[in-house]
């Protein structure tokens, strides 16, 4: 056999060996039912088997104009992602509603991550309950960071929303990823699951140009960015997913970046967005971070948001 002969069997072989080790990695922590029928009630969102999800909303002053359901990211919370931005909805008549995913924000499932299957089946289950609460209202999914990712993911799994905003999202899964990352994702989550890692002395990244916002972050007692094995190799399930679900999803999508983000890889998350049937603009902010919706420059990332969520007709599909 000759050497090339012999590279080529050794990438097969890895990659087959990752791929089996897919279904048999770290699995998620706790016991994480499905949320079945969705209430959505003033102290949150609730579910079979007593399951609760903190949420958050921001109503106009009139009748709304238009909906929108936001997604946070990975570490994050509703609020302190989503606050200025849904009051500044709210000015325009858009009603938003943003909760806390399973392992995250305010939930008593805090640092337990959930899967990344069930962080898309709540993202369908409480944006087909809230379009049930408000008929007839365009209803607009936005997502930033892991929420774009779980909100693509879940768009290409039963998810009814009128149109879909993925900020800065983690959709670069499937060929879009690096083998090596996919591999070092994987041999974390298999043998540090529970490790978490905060990248000091290893990788500095900075998410935002706001200061102010990201020492609020730090002082938050509900965010954290110090990521376990298990949730590492779990972002990548979440895009993979995202990746996956990218050709079955038809609804407007707007794709937003920063051209300083130094988390997201712009031309692998441009590739996938490509690969959306529904696919309308990309929008790179020159001044832009990953914190689109708390950057410096977060005003026009607001603006667009809200244009592209008035304009989205509402569709006959009920749940």
């Amino acid at each position: 056999m000759s050497l090339p002969d012999i590279k080529a069997l050794s990438r097969r072989t890895a990659l087959a060996l990752l791929a089996a080790g897919a279904a048999c990695g770290p699995r998620p922590l706790g016991t994480h039912e499905r949320l079945g029928e969705v209430r959505v009630g003033s102290e949150g969102i609730s579910g079979q088997g007593g399951t609760t999800l903190a949420l958050s909303r921001w109503a106009p002053a009139g009748r709304p104009r238009a909906m929108i359901l936001a997604l946070h990211g990975y570490g994050d919370t509703a609020r302190t992602t989503y606050a200025r931005a849904a009051r500044s909805w709210a000015d325009a008549g858009i009603l938003t509603y943003a909760y806390d995913h399973r392992g995250f924000g305010e939930n008593p499932t805090r640092r337990q991550w959930p899967g990344a299957e069930v962080l898309s089946a709540d993202a369908v289950a409480v944006a087909n309950a809230l379009r049930a609460r408000h008929p007839g209202l365009p209803q607009t999914v936005v997502g930033h960071s892991m929420g774009g990712g779980v909100a693509l993911a879940a768009a290409g799994e039963g998810l009814q929303a009128d149109a879909l905003v993925l900020a800065a999202p983690a959709i670069a899964g499937g060929r879009q990823l690096s083998p090596v990352l996919r591999a070092g994702g994987w041999t974390l989550g298999a043998f540090a699951p529970n490790r978490r890692f905060t990248g000091e002395g290893v990788v500095s990244l900075q998410p935002s140009d706001n200061i102010d916002a990201m020492r609020a972050a730090s002082a938050s007692p509900w965010h954290y960015a110090d990521a376990s094995g298990r949730e590492l190799w779990g972002l990548v399930r979440v895009s993979d997913r995202a990746a996956r679900a990218a050709a079955r999803v038809k609804v407007p999508t707007l794709t937003l970046m920063g051209a300083k983000d130094e988390y997201i890889p712009r031309g692998a998350v441009e590739a996938v967005h490509r690969s959306i049937p529904g696919a309308r603009a990309f929008v790179v902010y020159p001044e832009g971070w990953h914190w689109l919706f708390r950057d410096l420059q977060a005003p026009a990332v607001w603006n667009d948001v809200r244009d592209f969520a008035l304009s989205a007709p509402a569709s006959d599909v009920r749940p």
